[in-house]
């Protein structure tokens, strides 16, 4: 009996640590850059749909100034990185919030365009990009439902 207790506490110290490993948590943006900076480099589209997605180089629009935000080939960016939440009125145009959510493993910006001069431009989208391994990573569109899969290309 005393070596089915101990057995227990040990898998259940176990399955904690592992469900722990993969927890998502939160982060900061200087953070955020630190681990970005670590991931810079040329990827390679290895599913998802080809018209949000492509291959291309993870890189900053400015090195010097990376509040500037940075792109993923020529057709995902995340522009004017901050944190929290910010709100501006843009004239004759909507007003635009964008909300960045830094994880220990990549980051969610959330962009919402209402009171729109123009109805069609309203706007309520979540994108998601996340590196998943050393040499991989995820870049998603919650609304759109898109998802791609990336990998580093290797020298």
């Amino acid at each position: 009996m005393k070596n089915y207790k101990v057995l227990l506490c040990i898998g259940c110290l176990f399955f904690a640590n592992q469900s722990f490993a993969k927890t998502i948590l939160p982060s900061n943006k200087t953070k955020f850059v630190s681990l970005f900076n670590s991931k810079v480099g040329d990827y390679e589209l290895i599913s998802g749909d080809a018209r949000y997605c492509d291959s291309g180089s993870l890189m900053w629009l400015d090195r010097n100034n990376t509040d500037l935000g940075f792109r993923l080939g020529s057709l995902i960016s995340f522009i004017d990185l901050h944190n929290g939440t910010q709100t501006n009125k843009v004239p004759d145009f909507c007003l635009v919030t964008t909300k960045f959510k830094y994880t220990n493993i990549g980051l969610t910006m959330d962009l919402r365009q209402d009171r729109c001069d123009n109805n069609s431009d309203t706007l309520d989208v979540s994108r998601t990009l996340n590196f998943v391994s050393d040499t991989q990573l995820e870049y998603s569109i919650k609304n759109a439902n898109v998802q791609c899969k990336f990998e580093l290309k290797r020298l």
